[in-house]
């Protein structure tokens, strides 16, 4: 039976909602852990452990193309984390936001201010007195983890000492007293831009998240394939599936999920109650303009088809 259009967007709501775990999840769940004391029982407490003589705790970069799930695992991770995530009824730990644009010390320390509740900060305020608000806020409200997602765009103001200034504010946090594990996720030319200042690199782990890559991961996309379409109440393909959204994935975990979940919604859609290649070809020529022969989905070779990142390096270093 064709299902109605609210029906569709109730079983595309829930799979958007859905999470897969990876290995990904446990890199970062592992880096996570090694920044946090434990009790006597061996229980992970929410407070930073501290390095160079007790002085500071440490960050983490996380880095990934555009696709590769970031965002979505840290989530994950932090939210169902024992000694960060929201437990008996308290508050999460652990705070995300995204950067402003322009990203300048006082818009960013601003923005942390907002997501807090705390009331409107007055535009006349010194910048280096909305960081000791932010400090203060923070540790009011025990945030033990601050997540600044797309932190690559913290150069967006154009100017080298503004963004060693936010790096230097994120500094403080790492000393504060009590000090903040500080989380910073973007694209890879995110490495790039923590380097300028060499005593900022040294204080964040980095992670980098892998493209998918060996039977392993394709199993566990195969899995998903057929979870997926049993919860959308329609028959999984007949035909290998997996190498062609990799590929058409640009090999990007996250964007296979996505990918995968349009192609199921584009199938409930029209009314079929099986999942073909023609429904991942569809909905992956609506994102990208490529005639049919540079389709994935569609080309006999399609692993010789070129697919450019979607982010390119080169022009955000010209910016």
């Amino acid at each position: 039976m064709r299902k109605t259009e609210y029906e569709i967007d109730q079983i595309i709501a829930n799979l958007r909602g859905r999470h897969i775990s990876t290995s990904r999840d446990q890199m970062i769940r592992a880096e996570i852990d090694r920044l946090l004391r434990r009790d006597p029982e061996g229980n992970l407490i929410p407070e930073p452990r501290r390095f160079s003589g007790g002085i500071e705790t440490r960050g983490i970069v996380v880095t990934g193309g555009p696709g590769s799930g970031k965002t979505t695992i840290l989530n994950n991770v932090l939210s169902n984390h024992p000694a960060l995530g929201a437990q008996d009824g308290a508050p999460p730990r652990y705070l995300s936001l995204g950067v402003p644009s322009p990203a300048t010390l006082k818009s960013l320390g601003c923005e942390i201010l907002r997501m807090t509740d705390y009331p409107e900060v007055s535009e006349r305020r010194e910048r280096w007195s909305i960081w000791g608000l932010v400090r203060h806020r923070l540790a009011m409200l025990g945030i033990v983890c601050l997540v600044i997602d797309e932190a690559h765009d913290l150069n967006s103001a154009g100017s080298l000492r503004e963004t060693l200034d936010i790096f230097s504010a994120f500094k403080s946090l790492l000393k504060a007293d009590p000090p903040i594990i500080v989380i910073l996720s973007g694209v890879p030319v995110l490495q790039e831009l923590i380097s300028v200042e060499g005593q900022t690199q040294r204080r964040y782990a980095k992670i980098a998240l892998p493209t998918v890559s060996g039977l392993r991961e394709e199993e566990n996309l195969s899995r998903a394939i057929n979870e997926f379409c049993r919860i959308a109440g329609i028959a999984p393909p007949d035909v290998a599936v997996v190498p062609r959204l990799v590929h058409a994935s640009r090999g990007m975990f996250g964007m296979c999920i996505e990918n995968l979940i349009n192609a199921i919604e584009a199938a409930l859609r029209v009314g079929d109650d099986k999942l073909e290649l023609l429904h991942f070809a569809e909905s992956w020529a609506m994102t990208n303009q490529r005639p049919d022969h540079e389709n994935p989905f569609l080309a006999d070779r399609f692993s010789t088809i070129r697919l450019e990142p979607e982010f390119n390096p080169m022009a955000w270093r010209r910016k």
